[in-house]
């Protein structure tokens, strides 16, 4: 047996487990589904090309009635003039997925607007015999029917997964590969680089996956044995047997068994000689709502809806990880609606998709840790308002089936907000139009960058607030909270952050809007006596965090109590 070998890194997630190496190979190359041009245009060729094969296969298979339904739709697929609006959106820079969903939907819509024109006959026709015969009608869910094919064949086969209860080991890794495995027969993530602040990090605590990073060039072959000590920060490859018991025991627990114990925050400041101390706003102290954060629907099964008062977050671009997911806006739908339906009547706040920075989404964006100054967030979604109108159109029709409120991330200026408003309001005319059920539910906006942190007053269009820490902090210091080398940084600018915080919740009550808190620090006990002070409406976290954060919220003692006059942005109710 192999002599043990022990490697320190930088803890990411506490607790410890033991499995096999899955050695993480190379990411494959990009598919040229967000790439424009000759590329684009070969991609949606080969997707097309894809869509009529598997059609053919049904129809031969097929009774008569059924084959003629498909030969149909081949003819569709075939006739040039269904692909001629995608290849001229494409020839204007757009990817293939976007392109397509974007053209088809156009002609969706024509279809639902000249069945619409001609309701009359419609009915008229349906009179005789009781069935629907509308030409446009039918026509309308073929084309729904062939751009969902095309977009599954876009998205391509998925990355395949690794086995159960292994030690994922590599350089770093995506979200989507996180969110795609099964975590509940244990494992771990070591990784050579990465961060304690990354988005695979902030899921990992709230799974209670231990990890690790900053391992550097870690070896280890695939099958290899290895302990991750995710508290520690350290990982030992071919560790002891004496050390094996209790992380075998930890791992057959499951996550469950190593719940986030994050470093204990730094006390409050004292304020210098004569200066006033750090106080909230006049009002402050009343127990903030306890809000969760979701990122996939298996964080239903840690979530006793009862022992909430509601969703803070839901981050939408985890729970649709395809660009075939991302423009159905019937798959948006059915997530939405699982969710009300868990919450059994409570509040929901979905955030539109964040996507850009380090978050990718293949087919749409790959993804970039360097432009996280770039376009990402709402950003991205007024660059690609066909992805932003379909999510709207669901976020609206899924509104109207419970208290449903919407978060713009990234928001910079008023007039992005102001934008997304009219987006929203001319879906939920079109959605009327088509008399289809819809609610224009209220939009938010996420603080998370300083700029929009300084000039709150001037966004009284905002029905409500949703301060993003992690962001917010790594602006604010201008240190990347994925780079270890200014991690420093990072951690050094909270005295800054809560001093922001403060002004945040005071522009907001003077606005008489609700304004709460999710990210790292939400969930981080030894601060909930600072928070409660700022008189933050909620604090949103992940499903795991709420216990603990609950029995600190307790222990602190609070002022006299005041009415915030917050209206809830659900309602609209003081």
């Amino acid at each position: 047996m192999a002599a043990p070998r022990e490697f320190r890194g930088h803890p990411a997630s506490p607790g410890r487990a033991v499995g096999p190496v899955h050695r993480a190979g190379e990411p494959p190359a990009p598919s040229g589904l967000s790439g424009s041009g000759a590329e684009a245009r070969a991609a949606l060729n080969n997707a097309v090309n894809r869509a009529v094969y598997e059609l053919r296969q049904l129809s031969a298979g097929a009774d008569a009635e059924s084959a003629g339904i498909l030969d149909f739709q081949i003819e569709l697929l075939l006739d040039g003039e269904l692909l001629a609006p995608a290849l001229a959106r494409i020839d204007r820079g757009e990817g293939a997925a976007l392109a397509f969903a974007a053209a088809l939907n156009d002609q969706i819509d024509a279809m639902a607007s000249q069945c619409s024109e001609s309701a009359s006959q419609c009915s008229e026709a349906n009179q005789d015999d009781g069935s629907e015969v509308d030409p446009f009608a039918l026509r309308a869910v073929d084309l729904m029917d062939l751009q969902h094919r095309v977009l599954d064949a876009l998205a391509g086969r998925i990355r395949a997964d690794f086995p159960p209860g292994a030690v994922y080991v590599g350089r770093d890794m995506p979200p989507s590969v996180f969110l795609a495995h099964d975590w509940s027969s244990g494992g771990a993530i070591a990784l050579g680089a990465g961060s304690t602040a990354s988005h695979v990090a902030l899921l990992a605590r709230a799974r209670g996956v231990p990890m690790v990073v900053g391992l550097g060039a870690l070896p280890g072959e695939t099958g290899e044995t290895l302990l991750v000590d995710g508290t520690q920060g350290l990982a030992r490859l071919n560790p002891e047997a004496r050390l094996l018991p209790e992380a075998r025991l930890l791992a057959e627990a499951g996550p469950a068994a190593a719940l986030p114990r994050q470093a204990p925050l730094a006390p409050a400041p004292h304020a210098a000689a004569g200066a006033a101390p750090f106080s909230a706003a006049a009002g402050g102290g009343e127990t903030p709502l306890l809000l969760a954060n979701l990122d996939t629907l298996a964080d239903l099964d840690t979530l006793d809806p009862a022992e909430v008062d509601g969703v803070g977050l839901v981050r939408t671009e985890f729970m649709l990880t395809s660009a075939a997911e991302a423009l159905s806006e019937e798959r948006h739908l059915a997530v939405y609606r699982r969710l009300l339906e868990a919450l059994a009547g409570k509040p929901v706040t979905l955030r539109m998709f964040d996507l850009g920075g380090d978050k990718a989404l293949a087919g749409l964006t790959e993804g970039d840790p360097a432009g996280m100054l770039g376009l990402r967030g709402v950003r991205f979604l007024l660059a690609h308002p066909d992805l932003a109108r379909i999510q709207a159109r669901a976020l609206i029709r899924a509104a109207a089936q419970g208290p449903v409120s919407v978060l713009l991330p990234m928001v910079t200026l008023p007039a992005e907000l102001a934008a997304m408003a009219a987006l929203f309001d001319e879906e939920a005319a079109r959605l009327a139009r088509q008399a289809i059920e819809g609610r224009r539910p209220p939009l938010g906006i996420m603080v998370e960058v300083p700029a929009a942190a300084l000039t709150l007053d001037l966004f009284g269009q905002a029905a409500f607030f949703s301060v993003g820490s992690n962001d917010l902090m790594q602006y604010l210091a201008a240190a990347a909270r994925d780079n270890p080398a200014v991690a420093p940084l990072y951690a050094g600018a909270e005295t800054a952050l809560f001093r922001l915080l403060d002004q945040i919740c005071t522009a907001a009550r003077a606005l008489g809007r609700p304004v709460s808190l999710c990210g790292d620090l939400a969930a981080e006990p030894a601060a909930a006596g600072r928070l409660r002070a700022l008189g933050l409406h909620g604090l949103s976290v992940a499903p795991r965090r709420l216990p603990a954060l609950r029995a600190a919220l307790a222990a602190t003692v609070p002022p006299p109590a005041r009415g915030t006059g917050f209206p809830d942005p659900a309602t609209g109710q003081a």
